[in-house]
């Protein structure tokens, strides 16, 4: 007699854009547990799996001056599954540095009186450092003048 599956048995998938966060590497780290139905028992966690996530490609975008209002647009090169972004901004010539984490396409700020800025923006990671691998739309350094 074959064997069949026990009928309670449930199969469930997570797509990689509902995985968070990248590493600076561009993978993403998996670690899951089993819950019974009435949520009276739990398995032990798995063990960590690193899994590759999709490869990041240098988009388009702009920046426009409105006010004393900066805004960032940007449109992710290729089909991402990445859905949080991580941005990076420099003012007066300066090194970017961490701003925020968003999940828009767009990103505004105060220009709090420089005469510069530079705008990066990357897949989200969960160390937020300027990555070259990571990086999605990089501004250069545009006048605000």
């Amino acid at each position: 007699m074959a064997n069949t599956p026990d009928k309670g048995i449930k199969n469930v998938i997570i797509k990689k854009d509902a995985l968070g966060k990248v590493t600076s590497k561009n993978s993403v780290v998996v670690r899951f547990r089993l819950v019974s139905e009435d949520k009276n028992r739990k398995s032990a966690y798995s063990q960590i799996y690193v899994a590759e996530s999709g490869e990041v490609y240098l988009g388009v975008g702009d920046i426009n001056l409105v006010g004393n209002t900066i805004i960032v647009n940007w449109a992710a090169g290729e089909i991402m599954t990445q859905i949080l972004y991580d941005v990076f901004i420099g003012f007066d010539s300066a090194t970017p540095t961490y701003r925020a984490s968003t999940g828009s396409s767009n990103y505004s700020f105060l220009k709090t009186g420089t005469s510069s800025v530079q705008v990066i923006v990357q897949a989200s990671s969960i160390n937020p450092t300027l990555n070259n691998n990571l990086k999605i739309y990089d501004s250069g350094i545009v006048s605000l003048v």
